[in-house]
């Protein structure tokens, strides 16, 4: 509230009562009158809940008040007379807000009419902390005073809004302003170059933002080719072993997609040219959910990592529009455009692979903090110290100019470069070779300068600068010096057994750069290569790793204290570790390790003790088996945790380099992170080498699929359900109620599946998933054993009875139907409704129809009175028979006589 009242002051307040400071002093002194104002809200409020009060002055203390400085009005009186008489007094010695405003919080326990006086005693220009050559010197503000009621009730007010309810239903970017609890299920994820992102570097992993949101099942929402994939087709070669080979897919050191970032439900990547690496097309931005081209920029060099930062000082908040940095800050654009914004130079302690560089971290508003070792003596004669370096302290003061953009610190200048621009043609059958000088203008900030720290202090006695473990901001940071044991970061590095060290680093306010602890550890028997791997904030344990081993330990953060290990040794082909180092990984998130390698098994460790909690991938159930069988020599696909996200473990099947075709049977899996189960894999390969090509956010996940050489997007996605009725007769009579419930992702609208589907795609159940999507986008066979979703139908009848009338499930084809015997005559409504599921949120469809009434049974009809004509008619008839058959029988016995 104190913000928010602070803001209004500043757009409506005018320093125009206070004469321009164009002389010092003057005489005789002046004697300025204040108006004071005092204002309370909500008033009405109900007993127990709190107030805000503001108290302001209509003058600000002199027009050189910035948050810089302390010139300020002092001794502002609070007196509040509650109901029954009793007398509450605060007085603030300060006033700290630049606007002169002073905010306090009351909370009242009577029913009943409060008083509030607000009392400015006046002052002195001279009596306090002031610019000494102001135009004031020597004048004094005189006293004034304000006053107001608060009326407190019984009734509570009714508690505010926090936040609408987090989606039941299909959503998109942007999220409205005041889903202000959706930050649950959004998230963004900010690229290799950004703090909690890095990736394979010795023992550790980082790949664990803390926030970020991964799907809950292998839907795919769209596929995009990157370059030619899959099977090449026939006459390649006349050697026949070459029929069936694939498309090159970039195996090792080529990647085809490599650091996708996801900012604000944008997807940012480079697609490769031809045979080179990843990186070399242009920079593209698509939409996450549509893979919809937002835009394309071949003056966007490759991006490194995306910045939010969170503005917030009394002239702005909330934040800044996002920003697209190239490696080590080098050069900014505007993430929603691609325009250029300026270059970086001097950014000091670049974070390396191998040790060494600065550790970082995530502060509080986004920013990058850097923790920076700088020699400022010589290489015989070093003298270090360390400082905390501020990536938002390049801008303007604590934040950016408000109303320009990005309007320059002090040292933001243009600066002209000149390179040398290459191009190759043929002239006449030959290659020539051009180069042409260009010059180029461009608003740089030197990232160097001092004041771009939060603080640096001394830290003597080391002769280089040690090598970062892990760092919490404000807290504390682990460091290792001097040289591991065994071949420490190369396997062709000269051996060492000697002991070695970890220390700690206070970071606590006001004791930055005090020396914890420092300890020296023996050397593992066996010459044992000891690797550098990360901390555990939850538990407060950072770890190291044993390369030939395949083993853990751990220590703790606070004494440095060995806790626990070595672990048992992991599976024999963990040794050849992930696929650009020959070291084991570590992952740490949840308080637990998370270690997978090219033997293909998950293993998680409890941070806290070293216990080994579960494995995934040595089971004997499908959902718990890595097991290739034939199909590689290894036992078990190669399996590697590529991010962590929601409490799930996100792996692919990847490689150092990869032979084709591809074995069959590489898949990308998401596993429980508390109990290792299976929630979904899908079929994928995915080459990786330093750099990952894997990404989550906003409940999706992207990776790139060797198997077909196209970027997916898996996650939650459209569906659409249609009803109608046919053979609607009387009551009693059967109501046939039918449709269709289909996946509407954008992927369905592709060539392929806008052909092979004219009426839609259809949903599986979560249960099918897997093999459904290998049906509809990777060319697999239907599925024998598909299951449909549940369709609940529901009537509105005649009498305005809702009933649900029952369920029922569709087909392969996405259809339903139901019969169901009308009850009662007149119009009905249906609603069909297909309620969602992990792959597809809900939807539903209205149609409608009469039921007459049955037609009635006739009633029995009596046959009419015959006439008296007809009577006598009817007696003669009988009197003849009768004469008849007794002259027919009078015959019969004279015949019979002898």
């Amino acid at each position: 509230m104190a913000i928010v009242f602070a803001t209004l002051l500043i757009a409506s307040m005018s320093l125009a009562v206070i004469p321009s400071a164009t002389v010092n002093a003057h005489t005789p002194p002046w004697d300025l009158t204040t108006f004071a104002y005092i204002n309370v809200a909500p008033n009405p409020v109900g007993v127990g809940q709190q107030a805000s009060i503001l108290m302001w002055l209509d003058k600000t203390f002199d027009p050189s008040i910035s948050l810089e400085n302390d010139y300020r009005f002092h001794n502002y009186k609070l007196t509040i007379t509650a109901p029954d008489g009793s007398v509450t007094t605060q007085t603030f010695e300060t006033v700290t807000d630049t606007t002169s405003s002073q905010f306090f919080a009351y909370t009242p326990d009577q029913v009943g009419t409060y008083t509030l006086d607000f009392e400015f005693p006046g002052q002195e220009f001279n009596q306090y902390s002031h610019p000494p050559n102001s135009n004031f010197v020597n004048d004094t503000y005189l006293p004034s005073s304000a006053s107001t009621t608060l009326v407190v009730q019984e009734d509570a007010l009714p508690n505010p809004i926090t936040s609408y309810p987090l989606p039941q239903e299909y959503w998109t970017r942007p999220i409205y302003g005041e889903n202000t609890d959706w930050w649950a299920i959004s998230s963004n994820w900010l690229g290799t170059g950004a703090p909690g992102f890095r990736v394979w570097s010795n023992a550790v992993l980082d790949r664990y933002p803390g926030d970020a949101v991964g799907p809950l099942t292998p839907h795919i929402m769209w596929t995009k080719p990157i370059q030619m994939g899959g099977v090449v087709g026939g006459t390649i070669s006349t050697k026949e072993d070459l029929n069936g080979n694939t498309w090159f897919e970039g195996s090792a050191y080529n990647q085809r997609y490599a650091n996708p970032i996801i900012v604000a439900g944008m997807l940012i990547y480079n697609p490769p040219v031809s045979y080179s690496g990843s990186n070399s097309g242009p920079t593209t931005c698509v939409d996450l959910q549509t893979g919809e081209v937002l835009w394309s920029r071949s003056d966007v060099p490759s991006i490194s990592f995306a910045s939010i930062y969170d503005v917030e000082d009394p002239q702005q908040h909330g934040v800044y529009p996002a920003i697209l940095y190239t490696s080590n800050f080098g050069h900014a654009y505007d993430a929603y455009t691609g325009d250029f914004l300026f270059d970086v130079r001097n950014v000091p302690g670049n974070a390396g692979f191998f040790g060494g560089g600065a550790a970082m971290a995530l502060g509080d508003q986004g920013e990058t903090l850097r923790y920076v070792w700088t020699n400022t003596g010589s290489f015989s004669n070093p003298s270090y110290t360390l400082g905390e370096w501020n990536s938002t302290l390049m801008f303007n003061g604590r934040g950016f100019s408000s109303g320009t953009g990005l309007s320059p610190a002090a040292d933001l200048s243009t600066v002209t470069t000149t390179t040398n621009v290459t191009t190759t043609t043929y002239v006449n059958g030959s290659l020539v070779t051009t180069i042409t000088p260009t010059t180029e203008q461009s608003r740089s900030i030197d990232a160097g300068d001092p004041k771009r720290y939060n603080w640096v202090v001394d830290m003597p006695g080391f002769r280089s600068a040690p090598n970062p473990v892990g760092v919490i901001p404000g807290d504390i940071a682990i460091y290792q010096n001097g040289t591991l044991p065994g071949l420490a970061t190369s396997q062709f590095g000269a051996t060492s057994d000697v002991p070695y060290t970890y220390f700690a680093v206070s970071l606590l306010p006001g004791h930055e750069g005090q020396v914890l602890w420092m300890n020296s550890y023996d050397a593992p028997a066996n010459n044992i290569t000891v690797l550098l791997g990360g901390i555990d904030p939850v538990n407060r344990v950072f770890f190291e790793g044993y390369k030939e081993t395949m083993q853990w330990t751990g220590y703790d953060m606070d004494t440095g204290a060995k806790v626990w290990g070595p672990t048992p040794m992991q599976t024999a082909l963990d040794y050849y570790g992930n696929p650009a180092l020959p070291y084991i990984n570590g992952q740490v998130a949840y308080g637990k390790l998370y270690s997978s390698q090219l033997g293909g098994i998950l293993y998680c460790y409890d941070m806290a003790n070293g216990e080994l909690l579960w494995t995934f991938g040595n089971g004997d159930t499908s959902d718990n088996s890595t097991n290739a069988g034939r199909y590689v020599a290894y036992g078990h696909y190669p399996t590697f945790v590529q991010a962590v996200g929601n409490d799930v473990i996100y792996t692919v099947t990847t490689e150092h380099t990869v032979n084709t075709p591809i074995y069959k049977g590489a898949m990308a899996r998401a596993i429980n992170a508390t109990t290792g189960l299976q929630i979904w894999e899908l079929s994928g390969y995915t080459g990786e080498f330093f750099t990952m090509s894997t990404a989550i956010a906003d409940g999706f996940e992207t990776w790139f699929n060797g198997y077909d050489n196209q970027i997916y997007v898996i996650g939650r996605g459209p569906s659409a359900t249609t009803a109608s009725v046919s053979q609607v007769g009387a009551v009693g009579q059967n109501v046939v109620i039918q449709g269709r419930v289909t996946d509407i992702s954008s992927g369905t609208t592709q060539t392929e599946q806008a052909g092979r589907f004219p009426h839609g795609v259809p949903v599986a159940s979560d249960a099918s998933m897997t093999d459904w999507m290998g049906y509809v986008y990777q060319q697999k066979p239907l599925p024998p054993d598909f299951m449909g979703v549940d369709v609940t139908i529901d009537v509105l009848d005649a009498n305005g009875n809702y009933r649900n009338i029952g369920t029922a499930t569709t087909d392969a084809s996405g259809f339903y139907t139901m019969s169901w015997p009308a009850d009662i005559s007149g119009d009905y409504l249906v609603i069909a409704t297909f309620h969602g599921t992990q792959g597809y949120w809900p939807s539903f469809s209205e149609t409608s129809f009469n039921v007459m009434e049955a037609a009635a049974t006739p009633a029995p009809t009596e046959a009419p009175p015959a006439s008296n004509t007809d009577m006598y008619v009817l007696a003669a008839a009988v009197a003849i028979i009768v004469v008849i058959i007794i002259a027919a029988i009078a015959i019969i016995m004279l015949l019979k006589k002898p």
